[in-house]
């Protein structure tokens, strides 16, 4: 019966995504922060021409900020998916700019979309559509070209009415926020207005908007009634009012947004975790300037639905706190309207009429922040520790069969960076060097005119130095082992051409479970085969266990089809881990590899016996049997005795590279010829 995913699965699988791709544009957003902070240094010193430079390019990268958001964001969900991003990105930018052009919702001083939310939704929507309906990049060398021309044709224009219809919802959503707007009383002059506009603020910086750009004609209005009533007070005219802009800035963003700099004490007082608090380090100071994005995105609070609870929570408590103080006289009302960068304490002391109380205050708010935020972190934290066990308890695990493990991209920040490493290296393997095919040969023991080979693909450098297939699990953790996999058909059907396969060779491709489970990879496999006439008898399909485990209906059928076609299918590594015979039977295998790992085992009693039983499924099931990692003569003569003809292995020959592979089959038809002669 089919569950609904939990919300931990949610926010693990979709959710976190979201943070990291924040994270993505991290560099982009400190980069304002630092243009605005240096720009407003300028204008202190006396240079304001340079000053409207670095204004400028503050501006120019918040335009650019939504675009791009969107196009990273279709970017990582359509290759977490495995769909090519080329695929995808067009759609996605041209629902972005279609919603925004339509409702208006463009800079004025660049004229470039700039609403993030409208970015974020109109990725994913893309990015589900193109996944949804699985399209791949045209190749017009395909026989089916037309086909799959005409059906992009019409999916993409499928899309544009879709497209059309979300301008018209966006219109009548931005209508109603509109009233909504008139409605609600976000006027931050009284004291439930102020308490509605920062959960407000606080809630959309939770998800990565600037709240301050979404009111902007709020603050706008806020900061013109401040100015009038700060130049009233001045001239007698009325008294001070304790809420204003200079209150907000000066204690509602201590540190930045969700008083920020409580979060980053509380790391520093209470956190066990090394990486916490070498980012807290890191973003001190920018904190200090209540720049806090190496922060909320590092940590992250975006999209964390335990660290949102304070950082909605800790403003206004602090709203609470700071006037009260002042409405009982405690304080000093805000007289000046400090700018937002400067820093804590220091804008304590200016905005309250140069008095030390505005500074205790402040520390007060930090404190009382520190407490809200500390359980709220520390089960956060509790988490973290548990989720970089479990990563760190993998990886030592996985170590042992593949050193080059580099982590889970969604377990934390660190294996975030491992993944664009990995992103880096494929990239470079396939700018640079080659990929090569290595076939090892499979013996029949009692047949000399049996000739199979097993393909492996390697890796070779631009100097010509040849590379284990370590880089196969750098493929694996960037979801594009479906495109590793038709490359690699590619290159073993160019080199079949140039084997016996007249003779009766036949050709082993390694497939993994997402490219034989794929709809559409036996038209790929029979197209191929067209392509580079080749009977479909010299190719044998071999899939791991873990393809059989999956137990998936398209599996079965991608089977069926194969040999219908007449391509031979095998399980491989069968026993490594897995081994079913339930499963097995469920599939109607030509072959069984039988793993090294049992051969190892056969060197007691136990395991010989095991190794025995496993020989007889061939009696049940009717498969052929191959004796895999056959490395010494008398592992050889142990697995003729359980009764299988079929050996690979190192004791009759290692990988071979094509050229050499054709000469082994040369010289094995020679021997024979000569044998056949003598007799």
């Amino acid at each position: 019966m089919w569950k609904p995913p939990s919300l931990r699965y949610c926010y693990d699988t979709y959710i976190r995504d979201l943070s990291i791709v924040f994270l993505l544009l991290l560099p982009l957003t400190i980069c304002n922060a630092i243009s605005i902070f240096v720009g407003h240094a300028l204008n202190i010193s006396d240079f304001p021409e340079l000053a409207k430079k670095f204004f400028y390019f503050s501006d120019l990268l918040i335009g650019i900020y939504p675009s791009v958001l969107c196009i990273v964001t279709t970017y990582y969900l359509s290759s977490k998916h495995s769909i090519n991003p080329m695929v995808v990105v067009p759609y996605a930018f041209l629902m972005y700019l279609s919603v925004s052009l339509t409702n208006g919702l463009v800079a004025d001083s660049t004229g470039l979309p700039n609403n993030p939310l409208v970015a974020l939704v109109t990725a994913i929507i893309s990015a589900s559509c193109c996944v949804s309906f699985r399209l791949y990049p045209l190749d017009p060398s395909r026989i089916d070209f037309v086909k799959d021309l005409y059906k992009q044709v019409a999916h993409f224009f499928g899309f544009l009415l879709l497209t059309v219809a979300l301008s018209g919802l966006t219109t009548s959503f931005l209508e109603v926020m509109d009233l909504v707007r008139a409605d609600i009383d976000f006027n931050p002059l009284t004291v439930g207005g102020g308490l509605a506009y920062q959960f407000i603020l606080g809630l959309l910086g939770a998800i990565g908007i600037n709240g301050h750009n979404f009111l902007f004609g709020v603050k706008q209005s806020l900061y013109e009634s401040t100015q009038a009533n700060i130049a009233a007070f001045h001239a007698g005219e009325a008294p001070l009012n304790i809420l204003g802009q200079g209150f907000y800035d000066a204690f509602m963003q201590i540190g930045g947004s969700g008083n920020s700099l409580s979060l980053l004490l509380c790391i520093l007082l209470f956190s066990k975790e090394r990486r916490h608090i070498t980012l807290a380090l890191s973003a001190l100071p920018l904190v200090m300037f209540n720049i806090n994005e190496l922060l909320l995105f590092g940590l992250p609070v975006i999209f964390n639905p335990t660290l949102i609870v304070p950082f909605v929570l800790v403003p206004l408590v602090s709203f609470v706190i700071v006037y009260g103080a002042m409405w009982s006289g405690l304080v000093n009302p805000v007289e000046a309207i400090v700018h937002w960068m400067t820093p804590p304490f220091f804008s304590g002391y200016v905005a309250t009429q140069n008095s030390m109380s505005g500074v205790f205050l402040q520390i007060v708010v930090v404190t009382v922040g520190i407490l809200v935020y500390r359980p709220f972190y520390l089960h956060y934290a509790g988490r973290s520790v548990i989720d970089s066990k479990a990563m760190l308890h993998q990886q030592e695990l996985e170590k042992t069969t593949l050193k080059s493990f580099l982590g889970d991209v969604h377990r934390s920040m660190g294996s975030y960076i491992s993944k664009h490493e990995v992103s880096r290296r494929v990239s470079q393997m396939l700018s640079k060097g080659e990929f090569v095919m290595y076939y090892q040969p499979q013996v029949h023991l009692n047949n000399e005119n049996h000739l199979a080979f097993e393909s492996l693909v390697r890796y070779k450098d631009e100097k010509g130095n040849m590379l284990p297939p370590v880089f196969i699990q750098d493929f694996n953790e960037l979801g594009a082992m479906n495109q590793l996999d038709h490359m690699v058909i590619d290159l073993v059907m160019a080199d079949m051409n140039k084997m016996p396969i007249a003779s009766g060779c036949k050709i082993g491709i390694n497939v993994c479970v997402e490219t034989i489970s794929r709809q559409g990879f036996v038209e790929y496999v029979a197209e191929r085969l067209d392509h580079y006439v080749l009977p479909a008898s010299a190719l044998e399909i071999e899939v791991t266990e873990e393809a059989i485990l999956e137990d998936h209906n398209q599996v079965r059928r991608n089977i069926d089809a194969l040999q219908a076609l007449g391509v031979k299918v095998a399980i491989d590594d069968f026993g490594s881990g897995y081994a079913s015979f339930a499963h097995l039977l469920k599939f109607n295998f030509d072959k069984v590899k039988l793993d090294r790992s049992l051969l190892i085992d056969a060197k007691e009693e136990r395991g010989q016996n095991l190794y025995q039983l496993l020989a007889k499924i061939s009696d049940v099931t009717g498969c052929a049997l191959v004796a895999e990692g056959v490395e010494t003569e008398q592992e050889t003569a142990f697995v003729k005795s359980c009764g299988i003809d079929i050996c690979q292995g190192y004791f009759f020959s290692k990988p071979l590279p094509l050229e050499d592979a054709v000469d082994w089959a040369k010289e094995r038809a020679e021997r024979l010829e000569s044998t056949e002669t003598a007799a």
